[in-house]
Order: C-alpha cells, then sequence, then structure tokens
C-alpha cells in the first residue's frame, strides 16, 4: 500500500508540474511510438520502407483535436512533410491518409463492404454518446439500424419536405428579427453559423418527431448547449478516451450522465405523447422496431442524436459557407434570381428540389472549397490494399484528406481556390467520382443528405427573395474567420444581410 501511495504521490507532483508533465509526455509518446510502429507494420513492396508516419504523442496521437479543429492547417502541413499517402494515429490506432482519386478508387471499389472505425476511434466517451448510432456501426448490424432509420430521409420522402422547410425559414427570420437581447437582422447583420444553426435542428426534429408540444421544443433546445459542451469533451480526447476515466469524478462525466438521462426521458415522452394523440409520426415506428428487437433502444437513442445534434454542425456548416461566398460573390446572387425567374418561372418549390440548377452548383462548390471536415470519418477494408506502393493489411482504416482531394488535386485547375460554380455544370457526375468528396461512397453515404440539400437551397432561396447579401469588409477568402472550438468547420463572422426594398 506504501508503495501504491508514493506512486500516486509521484504521478500528482509530475502532472502538476508543466515542465515534468512535458518531459513525461515525451518520453511516453516515444515508448507508445515504438510499440506502435511495431504492431502496425505497413511497407512499401518494392524498397521495404515504413510508410510515413506522424509521430505518436499521448494520449491522442493526431486526432481529433490534429484531425478536425486543425485540420485545415495540418492537411497542407502532413502532406508536404510526409508525402500523398501517409498514417497518422487517432489514439493508438492507425489511420492511412489519402489524397488522390487514384488511392480512393482502389480503396473505395468494394466500399459497401467497408467497415466504420469503432467508435470513430475517438475513445470511450464517443462509444457512450455516439457509439451506437447508424453512421459508426458495420455489417448486418448497420443494415439492420439503417432499414429500421431511414425511411423519412429516403429522397423519395425527403421532396415532399419543402413547404415545412418553408415554413420553419419564414418563422426563423421572424424570430431574428426579435430577438434579445440584439436583434442584429433587422440592423442589416447576420452571423451565418449562429444566427442559422438551429434551424436544421427544426427541421430535422419535426421530419422525426412530428409537432411537438411548447414543453417539448423547451427542453430540446435546452438539451442542446449541454450536447455541445459535452461533444467538445469528445473531440478535446485526453483522459475521456479511456474506459477507465468513466470511474472518475469529472466534466465530462457528468455533462454525459446529465445529458442521457434527460435524452431518453425526451424522447420517451415525444412517443408517448403521439401514441396518445393517435398520431404516426416516424418516431413511433422506430419505437416498435425497438420493441420487435430489430434495433436497441442504444441503437435508437443514438442514432436520433446522430440526426439531431451531430449532424446540426454538418448542415449548419454546409448553410454557413453558402451564405458566405454568395456575400463575397453577389454577382451569383444576381445570376440565381435570374435562373428562378427564367427557367424555373418563379417557382421556389421546383426550384429547391433542381440538382442541375446553377442553385445546386453554388452549394456543391462552396462545400468544394470549405469541406465540413479536413479529413473524413475513418473505414476499413475487408482486404490488403496497395496504395503508391504500401501495403496497407485488411482491417486499417483509412481516411480521406477532402482538402487535397477538393480544392488542391490538379484536377481542378488554375483556379482551384477561386469560387466558380459552373464547373461543377463542365463536368460529369461520373468524371469527378473520385475527385469530389461531400458525402462519400456507395451505400454509406451520408442519410441525411437530401433533406440537407433541401434546407440549403430552401435558404437561399429565401435569402434571394428577401435580402441582399455582401461582405462587411475588404477580407479576402483566407482571411474569413473560423470557429476553433467546433469540430466542422464554421465561419465565425457577421454579413450584411439587408432586407431588400
Amino acid at each position: 500500500m506504501a508503495w501504491l501511495i508514493l506512486l500516486t504521490g509521484i504521478a500528482i507532483i509530475v502532472w502538476r508540474t508543466p515542465s515534468l508533465k512535458s518531459h513525461a509526455n515525451d518520453i511516453i509518446s516515444v515508448v507508445i511510438n515504438k510499440y506502435l510502429t511495431w504492431k502496425f507494420p505497413a511497407y512499401h513492396v518494392q524498397t521495404g520502407k515504413p510508410i510515413p508516419t506522424c509521430p505518436y504523442r499521448f494520449p491522442n496521437g493526431q486526432g481529433d483535436v490534429g484531425k478536425f479543429l486543425q485540420g485545415r492547417e495540418n492537411s497542407e502541413k502532413w502532406e508536404g512533410t510526409y508525402g500523398s499517402v501517409y498514417r497518422i494515429w487517432s489514439g493508438m490506432r492507425p489511420e492511412v491518409v489519402l489524397t488522390r482519386p487514384d488511392h480512393l478508387q482502389t480503396v473505395f471499389k468494394d466500399s459497401d463492404r467497408h467497415s466504420k472505425a469503432a467508435n470513430n476511434n475517438s475513445g470511450h466517451l464517443m462509444s457512450q454518446l455516439l457509439g451506437k448510432c447508424v453512421g459508426l456501426i458495420s455489417g448486418d448490424e448497420w443494415k439492420t439500424v439503417r432499414t429500421s432509420v431511414e425511411v423519412p430521409f429516403l429522397r423519395k420522402n425527403a421532396t415532399d419536405y419543402v413547404p415545412l422547410v418553408v415554413r420553419h425559414i419564414r418563422k426563423h427570420f421572424d424570430e431574428l428579427r426579435t430577438a434579445q437581447p440584439e436583434p442584429r437582422l433587422s440592423q442589416g447583420l447576420l452571423d451565418p453559423a449562429e444566427d442559422l444553426k438551429l434551424l436544421p435542428f427544426w427541421v430535422v426534429g419535426e421530419v422525426i418527431y412530428g409537432e411537438l408540444s411548447e414543453a417539448q421544443v423547451a427542453e430540446l433546445r435546452s438539451l442542446a448547449p449541454v450536447r455541445e459542451e459535452l461533444f467538445k469533451h469528445v473531440i478535446k480526447g485526453g483522459v475521456s478516451r479511456f474506459a477507465w476515466a468513466r470511474f472518475l469524478p469529472t466534466e465530462a462525466n457528468r455533462l454525459l450522465t446529465a445529458f442521457r438521462q434527460r435524452w431518453a426521458a425526451f424522447n420517451d415522452g415525444v412517443y408517448e405523447r403521439a401514441v396518445a394523440m393517435g398520431t404516426n409520426p416516424p418516431i413511433v415506428g422506430m419505437y416498435e422496431l425497438v420493441r420487435q428487437g430489430s434495433m436497441t433502444r442504444e441503437h435508437l437513442l443514438h442514432t436520433l442524436d446522430e440526426s439531431l445534434y451531430a449532424n446540426l454542425d454538418v448542415t449548419t456548416g454546409g448553410i454557413s459557407w453558402t451564405i458566405v461566398f454568395l456575400a463575397a460573390y453577389p454577382e451569383y446572387q444576381a445570376k440565381l434570381r435570374d435562373e428562378l425567374r427564367d427557367k424555373y418561372g418563379g417557382d421556389a418549390h421546383r426550384y429547391a428540389l433542381g440538382s442541375s440548377s446553377l442553385l445546386a452548383c453554388c452549394v456543391a462548390e462552396s462545400a468544394r472549397l470549405k469541406p465540413l471536415a479536413a479529413f473524413s470519418v475513418p473505414q476499413s477494408a475487408p482486404t490488403e490494399r496497395v496504395v503508391d506502393g504500401y501495403v496497407i493489411p485488411a482491417g486499417t482504416d483509412f481516411i480521406v484528406d477532402s482538402i487535397g482531394l477538393n480544392v488542391r488535386h490538379p484536377f481542378w485547375g488554375k483556379d482551384a481556390e477561386r469560387y466558380r460554380p459552373e464547373r461543377f455544370l463542365e463536368k460529369g457526375a461520373l468524371e469527378m467520382r473520385y475527385l469530389y468528396w461531400r458525402f462519400g461512397f456507395g451505400p454509406r453515404q451520408c442519410m441525411g443528405k437530401y433533406v440537407a440539400d433541401i434546407i440549403i437551397r430552401g435558404l437561399v432561396i429565401h435569402l434571394l427573395e428577401n435580402y441582399d447579401l455582401a461582405l462587411l469588409g475588404g477580407e479576402k477568402q483566407d482571411q474569413w474567420g473560423r470557429n476553433p472550438e467546433v469540430w466542422i468547420d464554421h465561419p465565425k463572422m457577421l454579413i450584411e444581410c439587408v432586407k431588400k426594398a
């Protein structure tokens, strides 16, 4: 017992002394790096050289802070240092980074057989929050859960949501004009991310739950900041990566317990109210499938969280950057208004559904230049792959450098960094298959992509019909502010949003 007390005392002294803590971390990192490179060999088939690899750094490696919060900077830095194919560590799991279309063709040719990394390689806290959501499970488990929850998001159903989307957009802007304590929209100002982040939340909420009571709306709203703070702990990593951390009296554990209890109670209440009222929103069918054993309660609660809170950041990123680019390039506001009038006869409903319009191209071009995350969700192929001569064992996770692919690849030409939506009218979808990363490939593409695009297009149409957008200053594209605390790339800036006369 005495030696245990002594070791604990030494550990506390080391942890509380920055210089000692740094030296201790250096030593631990070197030792673990040696072990990991031995445990996960990957060599060039001809030269026998090991795959270029970022040195492991305890406890996170390069994930998730390095991949997401610092991903835009690291994308160019890592490729410049290690080459077009290299390896990073997410926790203690290896992830091979792909930057070229030939890499993707080699790896993703059988994407329907791929497996998503357990808990996104983000550790224990992620497992408790989203580990069983449809986006992070694989195989027969994924097929069963996907079939159970995808119906409201299928393309044939998503097209029916245009009136719902329009109604929520109008309501949201009415609220923005009277928001307290500072109704900045009434002053001709808009924060594209902060002001609009709850819009997709309420749209998707009604798609899943139907009409909520005032008390349920209030609870869903009050849960949002709790969930947002909790996910910051997931991305930060550290001690919360490890399963033994669940026994510690940490802020992350306190938030997790509170959120899970309230989240379960909220969904139970919505289901019970819908049954009592005789309505039949999708949540009722999903609960019945849990009762029948088609999926577990954890599958459902994690997937509902993914659909609302996790994808809230994703859709907000797509919305906000699309608006920023239109503010920066006002000539496209005029072109879109002309297209709505001349090609669609002013029919906003049909315009929102058009997939070959200039509007759709504007959304795609914004997503090309500002991918929602610098690196994709990790997934592994079922068999060995040879990428640029490096033999990658079966079961190794791959991630896509979306900036390297979407922006830096020579395919996009000398104007690759310039906003020019027409390029998507000049290139065919087949030609761009492995050159443009947005929703992924094959059957594992984002389940909510059709609803997301309708929300973004519907919002742009509302702005075109009612407002003129412009940047406040003369900032260049590489000077636009970015929110450093959000794992998805969100702008942090105000733009002019002036009501049309």
